[in-house]
């Protein structure tokens, strides 16, 4: 059976008396899985073919699957930061890596806290600074394992050194007491969440912020992984393909060959299944919501994307359509899907309304209705990324995509032409319509150039060599 249910634009309050007609007599658990790069196609329940993921596909099957699902911006930090505030990201001065969520902005477990929630996160946060007080343990969390300001480990490995050293934005050093000689890093923040559950008070409810430094490079799997991919690659009969794209002179891989990600996506195929075995055994499995999203599409370098175009940092889709999908049980209709569009920070407003509680006007929506079988009306999503990727097929431009119609609108500053596609008949950007619907391509370029130039006020420049197109195309003086 497939559910439908409502969306709204962006910018626009949250729709008054969003459902809260939930099954459930207590307040529910929560568990919020965010996988770092993993691409649209990179699950079993996704289509993945090579990649193994029999947990995970489990639980999808035990819920709603979202295939049409957004995020933020195709890059780590503002993407979280939409997921726990239901905010665009331009609207906390953030379009990349390198940015951190304002200081004194009020994120969900800090509601949570306030509705007796005790909350921990365990993984990558990457969204704060110890100077700015933006860490976990500064927002709302009882417990931190692991979240600092890194966008990744030095390595996946025990003691998660970059060459040796403990580095503020590749390594993990916090991890390095306890560990050993062999362990890997999934598996060391998958401990640490059961432990943080066994010491729960089960007297109140829980929230769980699992957010995995896999899938992000550098890419790195247990050498038995690597070696039972190799051979299944082999039986498949599986070779190595790629897509030329002519703007940026790039081949961009198109094959699931790679049995190094293969092997770190089946370690976190693998802690998945443990935290759900942990919360059925202590009988916690059933009064919990699950959450599973991805930040932002893969890095095409070494993994494919296909049928999507682009990439990590993209604009395209394959950058910032993501696997995802929500579980609860009595709740949630299992094996439904959404054909609609969802976005990330809707799981801020889902959590709030399933708590009981009212979200603040943000640019996002409850999906409670959707579970309900409801529909409401469509909305627009917008993506700023001023910068070249070239490697992921990246050129610096800003996207909006208009769901009523299905077209999709990306405006570029490095000297390209604009583009136009209509998703509904070309989920693969393949045809550029903007010559045979120019009056469509004008008007998303109106609406596009209206929403960044009213949050441009505040932003982070975008870089030397695109500042004066930036501030051209939306008729700026200067940024």
């Amino acid at each position: 059976m497939k559910r439908r249910g409502f969306i709204q634009t962006l910018g626009v309050t949250a729709a008054a008396g969003t459902c809260r007609a939930v099954n459930n007599t207590k307040k529910p658990n929560v568990v919020f899985f965010l996988i770092d790069d993993m691409g649209w196609k990179d699950l079993g329940c996704f289509g993945a073919k090579l990649y193994e993921t029999p947990n995970i596909d489990r639980l999808c099957a035990e819920g709603i699957r979202f295939p049409q699902a957004y995020t933020s911006t195709a890059i780590c930090a503002p993407a979280r930061a939409t997921a726990l505030t239901g905010r665009h990201p331009m609207k906390m001065q953030m379009w990349n890596h390198m940015h951190f969520i304002p200081k004194g902005q009020k994120i969900l477990p800090q509601y949570l806290k306030e509705a007796g929630y005790q909350n921990w996160h365990v993984g990558k946060w990457h969204m704060g600074n110890e100077k700015d007080k933006t860490y976990p343990e500064n927002l709302g969390f009882d417990a931190n394992i692991a979240g600092w300001t890194a966008w990744g480990p030095g390595s996946y490995f025990w003691p998660y050194l970059w060459n040796g050293k403990a580095h503020n934005r590749n390594s993990v050093p916090m991890l390095k007491k306890g560990g050993q000689e062999g362990e890997q890093l999934t598996d060391r923040l998958t401990e640490e969440a059961l432990k943080l559950i066994d010491a729960r008070k089960p007297d109140q409810p829980f929230y769980l912020n699992f957010w995995y430094y896999s899938v992000h490079n550098q890419k790195e799997a247990k050498l038995e992984l690597i070696k039972k991919y190799e051979r299944k690659i082999k039986q498949m009969g599986l070779e190595k393909t790629v897509r030329h794209d002519p703007k940026t002179g790039k081949d961009l891989i198109t094959s699931e060959t790679n049995p190094v990600y293969a092997g770190m996506i089946e370690t976190v195929d693998d802690s998945v299944g443990r935290v759900i075995d942990k919360l059925k055994a202590i009988g916690e499995y059933d009064n919990t919501l699950f959450i599973f999203f991805s930040d932002n599409g893969s890095t095409t370098d070494s993994i494919p994307c296909v049928p999507l175009n682009g990439g990590k940092n993209s604009t395209y889709e394959a950058g910032v359509r993501v696997p995802a999908f929500m579980a609860w049980k009595g709740n949630i209709q299992p094996g439904s899907e959404y054909n609609h569009c969802i976005y990330i920070g809707d799981v801020f407003n889902t959590v709030m309304d399933a708590t009981g509680q009212t979200a603040p006007a943000n640019d996002s929506t409850s999906l409670l209705p959707v579970f309900a079988g409801k529909q409401l009306p469509p909305r627009e999503f917008v993506w700023y990324f001023p910068d070249t990727r070239e490697k992921w097929g990246q050129r610096a431009n800003a996207a909006i995509f208009d769901e009523k119609s299905g077209m999709k609108y990306l405006m570029f500053f490095n000297g390209d032409g604009d583009e136009l596609y209509d998703l509904n008949k070309d989920i693969g950007e393949t045809t550029n319509l903007i010559d045979q619907y120019p009056e469509a391509a004008k008007e998303l370029q109106k609406r596009l150039t209206q929403f960044l130039k009213q949050n441009m006020a505040g932003m982070p420049p975008p870089p030397e060599k695109y500042k004066e197109a930036v501030e051209q195309r939306l008729g700026l003086t200067s940024l």
